[in-house]
């Protein structure tokens, strides 16, 4: 729905099942300044446990402001914000342990490696908060696991000695290291070549769909929002303008081409076949499965 139809809940009320939850979430940078610039404008919004959302908009749209106060990097100004029932709205949150269930991956993370080892590098989070080298080892031999790599044959190997696409998955693997319920992600695949990018992203929709994970990405690469994400919120001058399913915002054409955002090429051509008469269904949005879809339908007029 537009943010217009958006219906807020009240806080006491949140159910177990709501991972983020902002109600008129406004954000200043430099304010009582000159240079004065509100960046996010009464934005309201609930996420729920295990969904994958995307954060779309054009350059100063709000999006990566309103991801960092997710795990408190920008403190609240002024409105709500419950992040996994930590109010963020109070003067002291608990930090360590918010920060422990939302993992932010920042554009390519990889360039925030340092250490000698892969496994130095991957237990460097676990080291802070206090865990015992026995088990740090462990949980980073699960989470480099998890995304695909041997243990065995990467702990020793110094990160910078490795491909681009296995540096993403190191970096990854030191957030995944602390089991976050939340895992934030600004442009995953920047950088990466297609099979690179593929990975990546199988990878995290693998993640949300097998251990539960609630992802938040952002990107400005429509194509992946809409293969890979269940709901897109589009941002525009701080303001939340679209909260949709992809197949739904897509149809949006000319809104789309207004915010200086393009649209996807399968979305497109979804568009056309409505147009001309053959309606797929919304659920439908890589190529295999549209391609089997237009199959059926074929199909089905044959008969």
């Amino acid at each position: 729905m537009s943010r217009a139809e958006k219906v807020a809940v009240p806080k006491t009320e949140l159910p177990q099942n709501v991972a983020i939850y902002a109600h008129g979430l406004d954000f200043t940078y430099n304010p009582k300044s000159p240079f004065a610039k509100q960046a996010l404008c009464n934005v309201d919004v609930t996420i729920e446990k295990g969904e994958f959302v995307a954060i779309v908009g054009h350059t100063g749209s709000g999006k990566t402001t309103f991801v960092q106060h997710l795990n408190a990097l920008i403190r609240v100004q002024k409105g709500e914000l419950t992040v996994l029932g930590h109010d963020l709205s109070v003067r002291k949150p608990d930090l360590k342990a918010l920060r422990r269930q939302v993992g932010m991956v920042f554009q390519y993370p990889e360039y925030q490696l340092f250490a000698d080892t892969v496994l130095d590098d991957v237990c460097f989070g676990l080291k802070n908060f206090g865990i015992e080298k026995d088990k740090r080892e462990q949980m980073a031999r699960d989470a480099l696991e998890l995304v695909g790599l041997d243990f065995d044959s990467v702990k020793a190997k110094s990160p910078f000695d490795l491909s681009g696409g296995e540096k993403r998955r190191v970096a990854l693997a030191g957030v995944l290291a602390m089991k976050p319920q939340i895992l934030v992600m600004d442009e995953p695949t920047a950088g990466l070549d297609p099979r690179g990018k593929e990975e990546i992203l199988s990878l995290v929709s693998q993640l949300n769909r097998e251990e539960n994970i609630t992802v938040i990405m952002v990107s400005h690469d429509m194509n992946e929002v809409f293969e890979n994400a269940k709901r897109v919120l589009v941002f525009r001058d701080g303001r939340l303008d679209y909260d949709l399913p992809p197949r739904e915002l897509f149809r949006k054409e000319e809104e789309i081409a207004s915010m200086n955002l393009e649209v996807p090429s399968m979305a497109m051509f979804l568009n056309e076949l409505e147009r001309s008469g053959f309606a797929i269904e919304d659920d439908c949005l890589t190529v295999e499965e549209v391609f089997q879809a237009v199959l059926r339908l074929k199909e089905a007029r044959d008969a």
